[in-house]
């Protein structure tokens, strides 16, 4: 065995590789040089299972799974792990170990472990921003969004993350994450009591010129240094920030936010310059979303400001008939789009009614809801059929915005009378329940406005028993929870039930009725009801 060890010696050290020799139950005898040299252990200090020592420790369980089979069955033992270098930091390694037999007996195992640092690192980082950008796109709410983002870091690319967005002169923190829950509420009380300023040196520079800083070693006097007064710097000492990372954040030209990343003893990791990249694309790629973020909350507002302003409307209050109204913009994904209703009365003495949805949301479904809503009031007023009306309004959207689909109904009715007919674009069919609690629904038949053939809109006549009520609605009523057949069966209930004992406000009643209290709204949703006298 000795002259087959010295054998094997003599390939070991004239060989890249890591290369050990075990005894056939797995304990170690032989180390190249190389090994020594990578570790920075001595002779002394490896032997037997002292190399579990330099393994990480999230992948040392699964490297004793894998051997111990191939301790009793000889198979090839194969498997990747961390090994801890001599500066602390940790690289990849394949490692392999093929038994040495003799007489059919395991007398030895040859191994060796290749740096594949490199690639494991590439595989991990390609990985890693895939997820980083499912999860980046998860949310438009800042603070959630940096919290993913923090998320995202820690643990396994840092011990604790802040997240700040520059907000008029001061850093904001959106998000703050730790691995250890007791540091979590230390940096919550520093950041609290010592919020960063754009106007400290430190933090200006850092935006004035656009640099990284990367500090591999925080010593005792940087945290004096960066401490305001005594007990900051008890609480920066309680910390035990080891190593630490800030990176400016800029989207299209402009700052517009910080990221800090560290490690802290108790993990053993410090960050070297082979780290900064990986953080800097990792920050680029936050910083745009943020910027998204509030490019997309900033037109929300300005899309429910201009769409409450257009449905700022006066329902006409004529004998025989009570109209009520409900608009609710979209809550969860900041979803304020093309949805309206409107009612209006005519020279005539006919009420105008008119629901829709324009494909789309944001600013620009909000203006094309206006331009619409406008188009079938100028149409009405000259005395057109509800049919003719949507007419005019699909070859308005055609010539203004000839990609742009949106559904709608109008319809006329006469209280004199009593009777209502309708024409649909494509739009969900109102419903109206009788005295008798009956519920039906009024099936006009047409293709949306945009694709709309003119003269082919069908139209449909009602007439009404006193007592009956109608509901027109968007889809944003049926369709909140994603199961629209289970929500048209409630707003059926619903509706059978409000014509029987009308609230005084039956729009807003119909909706809680289908619609859960603190439901979210992932759309806007608009209801328009008439009450027959």
């Amino acid at each position: 065995m000795r002259e087959q060890l010295f054998e094997y010696s003599l390939l070991a050290e004239a060989l890249p590789q890591l290369i050990w020799v075990s005894s056939p139950e797995g304990s170690a005898e032989y180390y190249n040089a190389r090994w020594f040299e990578y570790t920075g252990l001595s002779e002394a200090e490896t032997s037997g299972d002292s190399w579990t020592l330099v393994v990480h420790p999230d992948d040392l369980p699964t490297i004793k799974a894998k051997r111990a089979p191939t301790l009793e069955s000889g198979d090839l033992f194969e498997t990747e792990f961390r090994l801890r270098r001599r500066d602390g930091t940790y690289h990849w390694f394949l490692a392999r170990a093929v038994p040495i037999r003799e007489n059919g007996s395991i007398t030895a195992w040859f191994g060796s472990s290749t740096d594949i640092d490199d690639q494991k690192r590439a595989e991990n980082v390609l990985a890693f921003f895939a997820r980083a950008g499912r999860v980046l796109g998860e949310s438009l709410e800042p603070p959630m969004l940096g919290y993913n983002m923090a998320r995202l870091v820690v643990p396994e690319h840092a011990d604790h993350c802040e997240v700040y967005e520059i907000s008029r002169d001061r850093l904001a923190l959106l998000a703050s994450v730790h691995t250890d829950p007791e540091k979590r509420e230390i940096l919550r009380e520093i950041h609290a009591r010592w919020p960063l300023d754009l106007r400290d040196e430190a933090i200006a520079d850092i935006f004035r010129y656009n640099q990284p800083v990367i500090v591999p070693e925080i010593t005792d006097a940087m945290r004096a240094a960066e401490a305001r007064e005594p007990e900051h710097l008890a609480l920066l000492h309680s910390l035990n920030e080891t190593s630490r990372i800030l990176l400016p954040l800029s989207a299209r030209g402009l700052p517009c936010g910080l990221l800090s990343v560290g490690y802290v003893t108790s993990s053993g990791r410090h960050y070297a310059g082979r780290d900064l990249s990986f953080i800097q694309e990792l920050g680029q790629r936050f910083a745009l979303a943020l910027d998204n973020a509030h490019r997309y909350q900033h037109e929300h507002r300005v899309a429910h400001a201009l769409q409450e302003a257009m449905l700022e409307i006066r329902l006409p209050r004529v004998p025989g008939a009570r109209l009520d109204s409900l608009y609710i913009p979209g809550e969860s994904e900041l979803q304020v789009g093309g949805d309206w209703f409107d009612a209006f009365e005519l020279p005539n003495g006919t009420i105008a009614l008119s629901i829709g949805d324009v494909t789309g949301h944001g600013l620009d479904a909000a203006v094309v809801m206006g331009e619409l809503r406008q188009a079938m009031r100028s149409a009405a007023i000259e005395a057109l059929t509800p049919a003719n009306v949507l007419d005019h309004a699909d070859r308005a959207l055609r010539l203004q915005r000839s990609e742009t689909i949106a559904t709608a109904g109008f319809a006329l009715y006469d209280p004199r009378e009593r009777t209502l007919t309708y024409a649909s674009a494509g739009h969900p069919a109102p419903m109206f329940c009788a005295p008798d609690g009956q519920v039906l629904s009024i099936e006009g038949h047409g293709l949306p406005l945009g694709l709309r053939q003119a003269g082919a809109g069908e139209e449909v006549h009602v007439t009404f028993d006193p007592g009956t009520m109608l509901v027109l609605y968007t889809d944003g009523l049926t369709e909140y929870n994603r199961d629209a057949a289970t929500a048209e069966q409630k707003l059926r209930e619903g509706l059978s039930l409000e014509c029987a004992d009308p609230a005084h406000q039956p729009a807003h009643s119909l909706y809680r009725r289908v619609v859960p209290i603190n439901a979210p709204s992932p759309d806007d949703t608009a209801i328009l009801t008439l009450q027959v006298e």
